[in-house]
């Protein structure tokens, strides 16, 4: 038997048995696309994750006090700005941005809802690696 009469066979077969025919093919169909399907939503959170990552900046170190209290009721673990202009003043640093937040409730006409409010320096676009879309960025005249 050669190649031609196995390939006759074969296509009779598949003839023959039609309804299993298109069953296998769409199984194998459906298979393939969700194997590609499953890999390119991999991939897209992954990337998604990575930028969450770059945003926050490659080389950032937070540092935040541990809020608590002494013995004698003094509050503990604050810091101050001269703080961060200590620490901007290490040698491996190369800039650092002290910030205070808070919450706010911002009314407009007739919307009111509640946002997030950071206070900070200049330097927080430079250690965040944020650059502006439209605008411009405070400068330190308009820091106080």
């Amino acid at each position: 038997m050669n190649w031609w009469e196995g390939f006759r066979i074969a296509r009779r077969a598949l003839w023959v048995n039609r309804l299993r025919s298109f069953l296998t093919m769409l199984g194998i169909v459906v298979g393939v696309a969700s194997v590609i399907a499953m890999v390119a939503l991999g991939s897209g959170a992954k990337a998604q994750v990575e930028e969450q990552i770059r945003s926050f900046g490659a080389n950032v170190l937070v540092i935040e006090p541990i809020a608590g209290q002494s013995g004698g009721g003094a509050r503990l673990g604050t810091l101050t700005e001269p703080d961060a202009r200590g620490i901007a003043g290490l040698p491996p640093v190369r800039a650092a941005a002290p910030s205070v937040r808070g919450h706010a409730q911002i009314v407009r006409g007739n919307r009111n809802w509640s946002t997030t409010v950071n206070g900070t320096t200049v330097d927080y676009f430079v250690v965040r690696d944020w650059p502006l879309s439209a605008g411009r960025q405070f400068s330190s005249k308009e820091e106080s």
